[in-house]
């Protein structure tokens, strides 16, 4: 977890983690992060190269890496770190030490140097800063289908975020409008798509999940979801018709889109691919292919800095379409 420069040394792990941990609905269905320990956490490097020397040396600085606020165990255990691991870019077969150091031509380097380290300094232990670097930079990038899904920003948006909701669910009802801010605040350079994943335990979840696809069918699906969340508790029938009209939908469409197959493939087609991706509760959040995993990052904070980070490692570039900016369903 990313803890601000400035102030007293931080708390323990486990208390900074009660104060801003965003933990997410479905029970059971969360799985505790695997550490790199384990053969299913993919690292960066090039496939099939031999482990670096773990050994590293004494502690060195490593040019455009912070690492003063770092205590000596600490900066240890970062050393340890950045001399064992692969650099994020499979061309590069150097260590993320020798990387940085030589200024090879991998943009990842240091800011992946830089994750390791604020990991550290945050109170996470050695695997779950190696976690951490393997969620963020490692290979395991994932395929999503963005077509037919409600969207914001532009399509060409350097940064694609995709999050599967459930709009019974408290968590979901908590991050949309942290999403909502930082698409906002780095427009044009990012894109924000809507999925749904009702969850068995939420009674009202796939009833209202119909009701977004069916408002997304008139374009109408931003306002409908903000009424949505907004009443997580109030998620009856009679409830969304109220919504529907609310926001200005032809209301014997609504209910008939509602209640239609479409609107159950839409939900079936969702889950699938939530489910191939790896969902193990929701809110489920995949930022240009990568899960921005909430037991391992936290979204206030470390989410404007993931996509800092994302726009400098592909080199700021506005990858906006000519006049885009006009989000689907915005009317």
């Amino acid at each position: 977890m990313f803890i601000p420069r400035s102030g007293a040394r931080r708390p323990a792990l486990a208390a900074v983690l009660a104060l801003a941990a965003l933990p997410g609905c479905g029970g059971a269905e969360r799985q505790e992060p695997q550490f790199v320990d384990s053969p299913e956490v993919p690292l960066p490097g090039p496939p099939g190269a031999a482990p670096l020397d773990a050994a590293g040396g004494a502690p060195e600085e490593l040019p455009g890496v912070d690492t003063a606020e770092l205590v000596r165990r600490e900066r240890d255990t970062w050393w340890q770190l950045v001399s064992q691991l692969y650099a994020p870019c499979p061309e590069q077969a150097v260590s993320l030490a020798q990387c940085v150091r030589e200024s090879r031509a991998c943009a990842a380097c240091a800011p992946a140097a830089q994750l390791l380290a604020d990991k550290i300094r945050g109170g996470a232990s050695g695997a779950e800063a190696q976690a951490a670097y393997g969620v963020r930079f490692g290979p395991n990038v994932k395929q999503i289908d963005l077509a037919d899904s409600p969207s914001r920003g532009p399509e060409r948006a350097s940064i694609q975020i995709v999050v599967w909701s459930d709009f019974e669910c408290p968590s979901c009802g908590r991050a949309v409008p942290l999403l909502d801010e930082v698409v906002e605040r780095h427009a044009p350079h990012v894109r924000l798509i809507h999925k749904v994943y009702p969850l068995r335990s939420h009674p009202h979840a796939d009833a209202a999940a119909r009701a977004a696809i069916a408002a997304h069918r008139q374009g109408r699906y931003w306002p409908m979801e903000r009424l949505l969340f907004e009443n997580q508790q109030r998620l009856e029938e009679k409830d969304l018709l109220g919504y529907a009209q609310k926001v200005g939908l032809d209301m014997a469409r609504f209910r008939a889109d509602m209640a239609g197959e479409p609107a159950a493939r839409v939900v079936a087609r969702d889950k699938a691919e939530a489910d191939r991706a790896g969902l193990s509760g929701t809110p489920f959040i995949v930022i240009n292919g990568r899960e921005f995993d909430l037991a391992l990052f936290s979204l206030q904070g470390e989410l404007d800095r993931w996509i800092e980070t994302e726009l400098a490692i592909l080199g700021g570039r506005e990858a906006a379409a000519p006049g885009g900016g006009t989000p689907r369903d915005a009317k």
